[in-house]
């Protein structure tokens, strides 16, 4: 991890742990140690939902599994990217990503869980062989970070806030060199 990731990390873990989210363990989980039986079983039930949401459609390429995983006025937030609103909408989205960079491959580095929210740190890697974001298939490997947001609702993903290094994807694929990267 380059020096300027680190330090973009360990700012948001810092404004993370300022904000009250805590980082719970699996193991303290399944025990029940670090917090009351119920938030630990709804915390533990939340990282399964999107563990199995990024597994199923990111990793196994099924964009349009996504409803399955979506309440059905979910919005996904991001940035300059703006907001997709509505549970198809952002499965049509999903299946424009995968379809796009089909050989997609999102590691989890980190996930953390508090009440009905799940923060997922990961490392998203494939080949851009189709349009994406009106970037032109480009042929070219991919890789970026992203630190992103799950707010669950009875068991379903009702928002996501994404916040995905775009530089980066830019950068990998010819569209646009920062002048910081070397």
């Amino acid at each position: 991890m380059k020096k300027w990731q680190r330090a973009a990390l360990g700012t948001a873990l810092t404004l993370a742990t300022a904000g009250g989210v805590t980082v719970v363990s699996t193991a303290a989980n399944a025990q029940g140690h670090s917090r009351p039986h119920g938030e630990a079983a709804t915390v533990a039930a939340n990282k399964r939902v999107v563990l199995a949401f990024m597994r199923d459609v990111l990793d196994g390429h099924h964009g349009d599994h996504a409803v399955r995983y979506l309440t059905p006025g979910m919005s996904w937030h991001s940035g300059t990217v703006g907001t997709v609103t509505g549970r198809d909408n952002v499965a049509g989205l999903m299946t424009t990503v995968v379809t796009s960079i089909p050989d997609l491959h999102a590691d989890v580095k980190d996930i953390f869980g508090q009440h009905n929210e799940v923060v997922v740190r990961l490392v998203v890697t494939g080949t851009q062989k189709g349009p994406l974001l009106g970037v032109p298939a480009s042929g070219r490997p991919v890789q970026w970070d992203a630190i992103d947001l799950y707010h669950l609702q009875n068991g379903k993903i009702s928002e996501e806030w994404a916040g995905e290094d775009y530089v980066a994807f830019l950068n990998d694929t010819g569209t646009y060199k920062a002048p910081w990267i070397s």
